[in-house]
């Protein structure tokens, strides 16, 4: 049956490769609330470490404390009042772009608990997240403002430019503006905004003017598919946390530099799925691999190995939908049927080492595949 969502069939247990694609702006939203949330939760289990340290480590912690008079108490206070301030003006931004809600949906709950390091670990997060909030929307302010303009059209200098043109460094330092939530500019960029700033007003100051723009445009995009790429990382690592996987460090680089993550559920053996990414084609593959030993078997099909690939089918639409939720979608364009190909046999060492119940099995014999008739 068709997943009425997707629209193909999950008849298939064989590998799968699919195109990314999406909504980046979605994306970094649900990015910066996933890692707002990680570092609530750290600075949470750092406070509750102190609380619960031996008697000498609390004793070294109540000196600390004790430095954190009322009026440091009343300045963490305010601290957190400016930044959930800051925040309900991000949200009212965040509605002229018509992404409040997703902008609400990162926002962190306020810790019940009271004391210093908890309500300090919520500050820190709310100020990052902040940061972040403020960046994207700034992105998404320009590029709704940008319009649809693509290729030559995008380049060509505006009525605001023309006037501008008389004077070139006005237009520089606004140019160079569209780029400031970026970082500092490349040296390529700054060296032609400072030569754009010290010419003359005239047909040199206008070429100048258009190179600008371009680089910047270039810089921009380019800039802003990294944030999404490194976003998507993030997504995908929660996701799967969120669909009870255990899954292996994945670097932010990874749909940027490309390369392989591996996940599995506790009770899968010695069986998990491999996701490749390739960066230069926007794709991404699944298949199931089985960890061997260096004495492995012939890679013929097994009845386990059959029962892998059809329980990763039936449990791929749930991750897609995780997926989609958080702006990061996959349309699948080529599956094979089950059997089609053999599931991978890959050196057990080459694998990351998942710990659960199943190394004691390991430790007690492995259990044999039926072979498949």
């Amino acid at each position: 049956m068709p997943h009425p969502r997707h629209g193909f069939e999950f008849d298939m247990s064989g590998p799968i490769t699919c195109i990314l694609v999406g909504d980046p702006i979605l994306a970094l939203l649900s990015a910066a609330g996933i890692r707002a949330a990680e570092s609530i939760y750290a600075g949470y289990a750092e406070a509750e470490r102190l609380r619960g340290e031996h008697d000498a480590a609390r004793d070294r912690m109540r000196s600390i404390q004790s430095s954190a008079t009322q009026t440091g108490r009343d300045a963490l206070e305010r601290e957190v009042a400016t930044h959930e301030a800051r925040f309900e003006q991000l949200i009212l931004l965040a509605e002229r772009l018509g992404a409040a809600a997703q902008v609400r949906a990162t926002r962190p709950v306020r810790p019940g608990a009271t004391d210093f390091h908890t309500l300090a670990a919520y500050a820190r997060a709310l100020a990052q997240l902040g940061d972040e909030l403020q960046a994207i929307l700034v992105m998404a302010a320009a590029r709704i403002a940008e319009g649809a303009s693509e290729g030559a059209a995008a380049f060509e200098t505006s009525d605001d430019d023309a006037t501008a043109l008389a004077l070139p460094a006005a237009l520089a330092q606004r140019l160079l503006a569209r780029i400031a939530h970026l970082g500092p500019p490349p040296e390529h960029i700054a060296t032609l905004a400072k030569e754009l700033a010290l010419e003359p007003p005239g047909e040199r100051a206008n070429l100048l003017a258009l190179e600008l723009r371009r680089r910047i445009q270039l810089h921009e995009e380019a800039a802003q598919r990294q944030l999404v790429q490194q976003a998507t990382a993030t997504i995908v690592r929660q996701s799967l946390k969120d669909l009870g996987y255990a899954v292996e460090d994945v670097a932010d680089t990874l749909f940027v530099e490309g390369g392989a993550l591996h996940f599995r559920k506790p009770g899968w053996g010695d069986y998990m799925v491999r996701m490749r990414i390739e960066p230069a084609t926007g794709s991404v593959n699944f298949n199931v691999v089985r960890a061997v030993d260096a004495e492995a078997d012939s890679n013929e099909a097994t009845v386990l190995d059959h029962l892998a690939e059809d329980r990763w089918c039936a449990e791929f639409p749930a991750l897609l939908d995780a997926l989609a939720a958080r702006g990061v979608r996959l349309d699948v364009t080529r599956r094979l049927a089950a059997g089609e190909l053999p599931v991978q046999r890959v050196a057990r060492d080459r694998l990351p080492a998942f710990d659960d119940a199943d190394d004691a099995l390991r430790a007690t014999g492995r259990l044999r595949a039926q072979k498949m008739r």
